[in-house]
């Protein structure tokens, strides 16, 4: 029988896993594990989405315990008792409790106000001229010149810690007419901040944002038809994207202002840990941890867009396929720590709430990881309009909690609107508001 460790409060990594009584399972919940061999039990390998009465009264009548998994749970709630989930003698040695100033905590620590949209808005637009800058001398000189956008993201890089929060809302807002840019954009800043939340050095961070901007270069090299995500691909088509990665290698390696981190990072960003990716089917110990990363974040990002997927995945849907992979599709440690940075929830996210209203997350804290402010959004026409905002961690009538986490895209909201009315109307740029918001 399998030990568990119910006396480590661990950090929000592990907090994907909890440890429940049978009692305490809901519908909706996922059981990913339990106190018995799953071939003793009518479920399948994998674990079950508990659908109705039945099946808790099963657990309830013959577990002592059972494992919920959060992020692949239709219903996110986690019962009061539930406790991290580690099982004893892991591999992986258990890091410590993580306190408000530790790196990993830098989303939940940025503050969404006027100053730091309006510098995020800023910081945004300023890589979208940088990348319709870098895609222009590309179509014009078959070269690109990446000395302006290093200085960019020194630049954006030095503001991360106050900014992040905002910068992170501002990816989920996508008019999906600029693939490549908007991609390349939103890997760029996700990078940014993982990187600093890995408490990695001001130069290497530089360097994970000039990564994600480059990493789909190649991809201005082929046939335009080839990035149509509306298209249904032949093998030939498929086999000629993957030249991607080495064309933009190509363009990149002689740059005296690309170091060959940021180079091999466009070159191995679909490589995998157990050599089933492309280029070259390098394995776990031959890449970078630049390369890791990009690869992590790029799926991400991928996975989340509304406009390039017909069945966008949710924040939670996403974080659970990387997690999944790990070891084989993504580097373990960098799943770890992508769900780390992001946490349950992030800024801009969608969900629905207990009381059936949807929602906006604006903040979510370390104390209160699972309990963040959100704003109410009410039905106006055709669309979602911004109502009240609520803190789910401090309540004075019946609890209200986050019942699901939604597709971005799910219901008709512009976000982008949603984002200026927290910058107190008017006092900030519009986010690229030619573009749109994402709806």
């Amino acid at each position: 029988m399998l030990e568990i460790d119910w006396d480590h409060d661990g950090d929000e990594i592990f907090d994907c896993e909890v440890v429940v009584e049978p009692a305490h399972v809901e519908i909706g919940h996922f059981v990913s594990r339990l106190d018995r061999p799953w071939r003793d039990t009518p479920f399948p390998l994998e674990g079950v989405m508990v659908t109705s009465q039945n099946q808790r009264d099963w657990f309830c009548e013959r577990c002592r315990w059972v494992v919920i998994d959060l992020l692949r749970s239709r219903n996110g709630h986690r019962p009061v008792s539930a406790r991290a989930y580690r099982p004893l003698g892991r591999s992986m040695p258990a890091p410590p409790p993580m306190d408000e100033d530790a790196p990993a905590n830098l989303l939940r620590r940025a503050e969404i106000n006027p100053q730091t949209i309006a510098d995020a808005m800023e910081s945004q637009e300023l890589l979208y001229r940088q990348a319709a800058s870098l895609i222009d001398a590309l179509r014009r000189t078959g070269r690109i010149d990446s000395e302006q956008a290093r200085l960019n993201l020194r630049q954006i890089a030095a503001t991360l810690e106050t900014n992040i929060a905002a910068m992170v809302w501002l990816t989920r807002i996508r008019a999906g007419d600029e693939n490549v840019a908007e991609h390349s954009v939103n890997v760029a800043i996700m990078a940014m901040g993982l990187a600093r939340s890995m408490d990695w050095d001001d130069r290497t961070i530089e360097q994970a944002g000039l990564a994600g901007l480059l990493h789909d270069i190649g991809m201005l090299k082929l046939a335009p038809e080839l990035s149509d995500p509306a298209r249904q691909l032949e093998p030939a088509e498929r086999k000629e994207i993957r030249r991607h990665c080495k064309i933009g290698y190509e363009l990149v390696r002689d740059d005296p202002q690309v170091a060959p981190e940021v180079a091999r990072a466009v070159l191995e960003h679909h490589e995998q840990p157990d050599g089933g990716g492309y280029p070259d089917g390098k394995r776990d110990y031959a890449l970078a941890d630049l390369s890791k990363m990009i690869a992590v974040v790029n799926a991400y990002d991928a996975m989340t867009e509304a406009h390039i997927n017909p069945a966008p995945r949710s924040h939670h849907d996403a974080l659970g396929e990387l997690w999944r992979q790990r070891d084989h599709q993504f580097d373990a440690g960098m799943v770890e720590a992508l769900i780390r940075f992001l946490g349950w929830v992030t800024p801009g996210a969608l969900v629905r709430l207990s009381d059936q209203r949807y929602a906006v997350v604006l903040h979510s804290s370390h104390k209160n990881r699972l309990w963040p402010i959100v704003r109410c959004l009410k039905l106006q026409g055709d669309g979602y309009v911004p109502d009240q905002s609520i803190n789910l961690a401090e309540q004075s009538g019946p609890p209200v909690r986050i019942a699901e986490v939604l597709p971005d895209g799910a219901i008709a909201v512009d976000l982008n609107e949603i984002l200026l009315q927290e910058a107190m109307a008017g006092q900030a740029p519009r986010a690229r508001a030619a573009r749109g918001g994402k709806d």
